[in-house]
């Protein structure tokens, strides 16, 4: 692992409380940053270790809804931190500062604003969505943000106009990368200067300046009807009052053994999916085996995953502890602990830890969470009404069935 650039001035406020609610049932009991990716991981880790590797040393992940799992996950992870002065804390919603929960992004960060004065000064803030799938060197916007002596730094991503039309919150710039507007998914986005037919969709990563972040949450936390929330109350307000705020290219950042850069949201069943999907592909966009930018988990203790007689597996990715007899697995990503009986079939999937697939089992296109058993020469995927008899939940708008935890098949 590459030696690290340490930031002492920084600290990092990681946003780990959103409750995904277009991913349910997947986050029926959870939140979304810790829902299972990659088979080991949770969606949470990759952007931990982001700012990990970044050289950020003070990093405090807000959390809110349903954060028992996330905290445990973290808790059993972070011990494993190569170097002891490093510091990770978890902090749940506190309603410290009044008697509502965090009411949007900037509300979470004001919330705890006061540990910018607890025991350390630090100058700059890092805020970064716990939510998101990414890779990201941080230091390389830090260097940005100071070369621009900006206030305010937006981590922007260059996308096609017609792509970002109504998905996505649009910065608008000058040739110099400074913020002009904030345009909240508009119909037809601001074009970058000198880039026709591209916009700046904004990720919802930020760095500031300490005082005058803390000046604005300030001034927010007053404002009874604003949202609280960064896109659509405090960077317009910081730029109707003149403050420097520019955006910093997110395809200019390089990380090591990354070929590209890489950020998705997971913020639907379907990208849930295929980002998982992805990382079973022949040339995956995220790089999960580098050894200079590792993506660290806790350490599972379990035995070795174990293919069994005649087993056929192609373009798929198996976590400790699964057992495959005789099965056949394609383009999928299994947990831990996953057994897969005689002759069933897996093609397209994400099993959860500890899910059984019976004999003669077939499952296409199918999320399945934790401890369910398919029975013996059930078959998901299918037929969509065959599904929807069983009881099983079928997106709208990709078709995957997604079997949550608890579920139980009929007797036959």
């Amino acid at each position: 692992m590459r030696r690290r650039k340490r930031m002492d001035d920084v600290i990092a406020f990681l946003l780990a409380g959103g409750s995904g609610n277009r991913l349910r049932p997947l986050t029926s009991d959870r939140a979304k940053p810790a829902v299972p990716f990659g088979g080991k991981w949770f969606i949470i880790d990759p952007a931990l270790y982001s700012l990990y590797h970044s050289g950020l040393n003070t990093i405090k992940v807000l959390t809110q809804y349903n954060s028992q799992p996330l905290i445990q996950h973290i808790s059993r992870c972070w011990p494993r931190r190569p170097n002891a002065e490093d510091y990770v804390e978890v902090i749940p919603a506190q309603q410290q500062t009044g008697g509502d929960w965090y009411t949007g992004t900037a509300n979470a960060v004001f919330q705890n604003i006061d540990v910018l004065s607890q025991g350390q000064d630090f100058e700059i803030v890092a805020i970064f969505a716990g939510d998101h799938i990414f890779k990201f060197d941080a230091s390389q916007m830090r260097e940005f943000h100071d070369a621009k002596k900006a206030d305010f730094t937006i981590c922007g991503m260059e996308l096609p106009v017609h792509e970002a039309a109504g998905r996505f919150g649009v910065i608008v710039v000058d040739e110099n990368s400074k913020v002009l507007d904030f345009q909240e998914k508009p119909k037809h986005p601001a074009e970058i200067p000198g880039k026709p037919g591209f916009c700046y969709a904004s990720m919802g990563n930020y760095i500031a300046h300490a005082k005058i972040l803390r000046e604005v949450l300030t001034e927010d936390a007053k404002n009874t009807t604003s949202s609280h929330d960064f896109g659509n109350d405090v960077i317009p307000t910081m730029i109707r009052g003149g403050l420097g705020v520019y955006v910093y290219n997110f395809a200019e950042n390089k990380v090591p053994d990354q070929e590209r850069p890489y950020w998705v949201d997971v913020g639907t069943i379907s990208s849930y999916h295929q980002a998982n999907m992805d990382l079973a592909g022949e040339n995956p966009a995220l790089n999960l085996y580098s050894q200079e930018w590792p993506i660290m988990t806790p350490p599972d203790k379990e035995p070795p995953a174990k293919p069994a007689r005649r087993s056929t597996v192609e373009y798929s990715l198996f976590s400790g502890g699964d057992i495959l007899d005789g099965t056949s697995v394609f383009h999928s990503v299994l947990g831990r602990r996953v057994i897969a009986s005689f002759c069933s079939k897996i093609t397209e999937c994400i099993l959860f830890d500890r899910v059984i697939v019976g004999e003669g089992a077939e499952v296409s296109r199918t999320i399945v969470c934790e401890d369910v058993i398919i029975p013996p020469r059930t078959k998901v995927g299918f037929s969509k009404e065959a599904d929807r008899k069983l009881g099983i939940v079928i997106d709208h708008d990709s078709g995957i069935r997604v079997i949550p935890r608890g579920f139980k098949f009929p007797n036959k």
